[in-house]
């Protein structure tokens, strides 16, 4: 009896990571639907798909890598991206990176940290004045963390472009 149940227990988990990956192909086209199939989305998603295969730049150690393309991965698929972009953000905001340390696109700033809800980030817009400035936050416990988008430094390319 206990063969059985170990298959049983195999084949639940191999159900559930094909749960898992049809969840995510549904969510990138949810993501892709969102700002009705814009071509900025689509080049972030076909960016996205060389990234996952890129080796980590000289420069950025390996688990830093790995946790930035995770992150710029749940932008997408979780529907953040396609919502900044209709919000005004623009790709290098959200994906770019730099050999400026001060500065951080959205998905580097997430590095790598979730909220009490398991989301990167909810987004908002402030408004000040005539000026309605978009910006995120992200929410753990009584810590609030807020990322506004800065200007963009003359060096920072989106990463699946180097």
């Amino acid at each position: 009896m206990g063969k059985w149940l170990d298959r049983a227990r195999d084949i639940d988990a191999a159900s559930a990571v094909c749960a898992v990956s049809a969840e995510r192909d549904l969510t990138a086209q949810t993501a892709l639907s969102a700002t009705g199939g814009s071509p900025a989305l689509r080049e972030i998603v076909a960016g996205l798909d060389r990234l996952r295969l890129m080796p980590a730049p000289r420069k950025i150690p390996r688990a830093t890598w790995s946790v930035f393309v995770d992150d710029a991965q749940a932008l997408v698929f979780h529907g953040i991206a396609g919502e900044a972009l209709a919000k005004g953000w623009a790709a290098i905001d959200l994906f770019g990176i730099s050999s400026d340390e001060t500065w951080q696109s959205l998905a580097a700033w997430i590095g790598g940290r979730r909220d009490d809800h398991g989301r990167a980030c909810y987004l908002l817009t402030e408004i000040r004045g005539e000026r309605t400035l978009p910006y995120a936050v992200q929410a753990a416990g009584n810590s609030r963390r807020w990322h506004y988008p800065e200007p963009t430094p003359s060096d920072a390319v989106l990463p699946w472009s180097m």
